[in-house]
């Protein structure tokens, strides 16, 4: 009896692992990328939370439509004038007709760039129907026109600013170049609306430019920076990169970011320091970058020491703010990816890049414990997370399995 039990629980146990695993494939190389049936499984949370109206923040969005994050000197009765229509309390989808799910408004956009960048590099999914169905209702130029009212109505045109609003430029920039007759349109459908973001972006860095600040969360600029540099670089917006390049270079190059041995701090969900990286790397030339990092983050390229700052930070709890430990994970390996990318394989040892194969799968197996398992505070963001940290920053390659 004793060892049957035994071999039912090793059987279990196997199959667990197997169905983890098959989530991700190898690369030759030994870093995870996403699997046939891992960009099915996350398609499928994120169909799901995209279209899923309640629970949302919407009442702490209309309870609170007189702050604002940057702009605290402003007043006046016009300034949430897309709520005074209503007489009762509103739901996501009077709202936002096209990002009403995932609980709030910017988990929703990036919610759909997951949709996009799945459908784009596996073309032949089993969910590609329904993707397809999804993106077309979302995309519609009339639901479009709604959101951009709201967004130029609402704290002062900074709604969801930089975060919520750089994804959406994300989405763009993931639908340009995508030899697909529907991409195209969902594009010329969204382009009044990612026009907006652009212009924003353009207006608070020019004029605003708050105080510099490293961080892992909403209000991260390095993140928004990041994101606006790839859409300026694909749309090729001069305007746009010359701002996004001169604010980074003013923030970053001389100071660099905080230990990353000593992150997240509080609640972040993002990694601040990785985040800088994300945007220098882009900003400066290979070889610039390269003498940026060994200066402010020598710990990365030294195979002895790199394990020190890419230590998982466990906790045993995954669900609610927790939650933010397993973002904060799959953060650092997206840029991680992008970091690999822009090094080169050249300028990387084989050690090297075995040590930081090894902990970025490792971050993955960590955070992957609490998504999918119907937590709805963790599922509503981390599906897109997930898909990030693998294909984020890598081409389609539009595998035909």
């Amino acid at each position: 009896m004793k060892s049957l039990l035994v071999f039912t629980f090793m059987l279990v146990s196997t199959l667990l692992c197997s169905q983890e695993s098959s989530l991700v494939e190898l690369r030759e190389d030994g870093r995870y990328t996403l699997s046939m049936e891992g960009a099915s499984y996350f398609a499928n949370l994120s169909l799901e939370c995209t279209g899923k109206i309640d629970p949302h923040y919407v009442q702490r969005v209309y309870e609170n439509r007189y702050t604002s994050r940057y702009v605290d000197t402003l007043s006046g009765d016009d300034y949430w004038p897309s709520l005074r229509e209503f007489e009762t309390e509103p739901s996501s989808d009077d709202l936002w007709p096209s990002f009403y799910g995932c609980f709030d408004w910017h988990s929703s956009v990036h919610n759909h760039w997951c949709l996009v960048k799945l459908l784009k590099t596996y073309p032949n999914l089993p969910e590609a129907e329904q993707i397809r169905e999804k993106l077309n209702q979302s995309f519609k130029k009339e639901s479009i026109k709604r959101e951009l009212e709201f967004l130029g109505n609402n704290e002062y045109g900074l709604f969801e600013f930089p975060y919520g609003q750089s994804w959406l430029l994300k989405v763009a920039d993931e639908l340009a170049g995508w030899d697909d007759p529907d991409a195209q349109v969902w594009l010329d459908n969204l382009s009044p609306l990612t026009n907006y973001i652009a212009a924003v972006h353009k207006w608070f860095w020019r004029n605003l430019k708050p105080k510099k600040i490293i961080s892992g969360s909403h209000d991260s600029p390095s993140m928004g920076l990041a994101f606006a540099h790839d859409y300026a670089t694909t749309f090729n917006d001069v305007e746009l990169k010359k701002i996004v390049d001169s604010t980074a270079l003013e923030y970053y190059l001389k100071s660099g970011y905080k230990d990353l041995a000593a992150e997240p701090i509080g609640y972040d969900f993002m990694s601040g320091g990785l985040l800088v990286t994300d945007i220098m790397r882009k900003v400066l030339t290979p070889k610039k970058f390269k003498k940026w990092l060994k200066k402010f983050a020598p710990e990365l390229l030294d195979e002895t020491k790199a394990q020190n700052v890419m230590q998982i930070k466990k906790t045993t709890k995954h669900d609610e703010y927790e939650s933010h430990w397993d973002g904060y994970h799959l953060n650092r390996i997206w840029c991680l990816n992008g970091l690999w990318a822009t090094l080169g394989n050249d300028k990387m040892s084989p050690t090297l890049k075995k040590e930081w194969a090894k902990h970025m799968n490792a971050m993955w197996d960590y955070a992957q414990d609490s998504i999918g398992k119907g937590n709805y505070d963790i599922d509503h963001w981390l599906s897109s997370f997930s898909v990030f940290a693998l294909i984020g920053y890598e081409n389609p390659t539009l595998q035909e399995k």
